[in-house]
């Protein structure tokens, strides 16, 4: 055999021999579990309905929901009992990648990013307006200068965006934590947002610290039955507060709540659908393009996914690992090189 022959032959081998690209471009069904939402409420709606629009993109798929908590949908994806988890944040993915409470060991390496779903997630900073008049309370600095004893709506750490990645450290940005509330002669009535503003309204609790969409319909019939007011923070503080957790400083106006007097600062917070690391590439592609080809209909949802754009997948505050998968979507639709 001549070198010329010898050299060509080498080549055809090493071709044969190299592991082909897998085509996902077609319409043969997955199995995915997707989680981190609870068992009602919006989250669920979300989740139900990102899964409709993959199974239509992907006929027969199994495309199941399994309810969990954020935080405790960030440890399921990553022990491998749910493939993806829709209702993450800054706060659980730091948490969760140093290991920190509520996470009992380091996550990092086993989960990745898969796209980002939204990123207009206010926390919520309401007091009665009772309560407030009766203690000459305005402001953060206020609670912290005269340490009133206040009965605390929120929710529980194990929801860590709501308690941990917000209000904790709102707190901290003025010297005081979560503890000192029980300190100063306070309680809790620990639970989600529907259960705090009801205690509002039933008069067992005078703040509430949580998250609710702008403009919440609930909260504004809340205050129609007992007025409310916003507890007014310093920008910078809340700025200090929301960079923890890689989110951004937000504002809400009089054109969200009627019952505000001006406009006021508050973190706002990104929600982003992570992936377990044991799910192959083809699940996570033929997911993230199903969603990514169908902007209108994720829009259509409804809620925080008003606003969803393919464009805005990307977004990645906590600059976590791409998987493959979903990397492989964005070069083709040249969102990322």
């Amino acid at each position: 055999m001549s070198k010329l022959r010898f050299v060509i032959a080498a080549a055809v081998l090493a071709i044969a021999a190299s592991p082909a690209i897998a085509d996902f471009n077609d319409k043969n069904p997955i199995t995915v579990t997707v989680t981190g939402a609870t068992p009602d409420g919006y989250p669920r709606t979300m989740v139900e309905g990102l899964n409709a629009v993959v199974r239509d993109a992907y006929p027969g798929s199994s495309v199941s929901f399994m309810p969990n908590s954020p935080g405790g949908g960030v440890l399921a994806i990553a022990d491998g009992k749910a493939n993806f988890t829709a209702t993450a944040t800054g706060t659980e993915v730091r948490l969760a990648n140093e290991g920190k409470s509520p996470y009992s060991a380091p996550l990092k390496g086993k989960f990745s990013f898969a796209m980002m779903l939204y990123n207009v997630q206010y926390i919520h900073v309401l007091m009665t307006k009772a309560w407030a008049d009766a203690n000459g309370i305005k402001s953060f600095a206020d609670i912290a200068a005269k340490k009133p004893r206040l009965r605390l709506a929120i929710n529980r750490p194990d929801n860590p965006q709501t308690t941990i990645g917000g209000p904790y450290e709102m707190m901290k940005a003025h010297g005081f934590t979560i503890d000192d509330i029980q300190k100063w002669g306070g309680s809790y009535v620990l639970g989600n947002s529907t259960i705090g503003l009801n205690a509002i309204l039933d008069d067992k609790a005078d703040v509430f610290m949580n998250v609710r969409n702008l403009g919440d319909s609930l909260i504004k019939d809340v205050a129609s039955k007992r007025p409310l007011m916003w507890i007014d923070d310093d920008p910078a503080k809340t700025k200090q507060a929301a960079d923890v957790f890689n989110f951004r400083v937000g504002t809400v106006t009089k054109d969200d709540y009627p019952f505000l007097d001006k406009s006021y600062p508050t973190i706002r917070q990104w929600v982003a659908l992570l992936v377990g690391a044991h799910t192959s590439d083809e699940m996570v592609y033929k997911y993230v393009k199903a969603i990514g080809d169908n902007q209108d209909r994720v829009q259509k949802i409804g809620g925080s996914l008003k606003g969803f754009t393919t464009a805005g997948m990307t977004e990645n505050p906590a600059a976590l690992p791409v998987h493959p998968g979903a990397l492989r979507y964005y070069k083709e639709k040249g969102l990322l090189k």
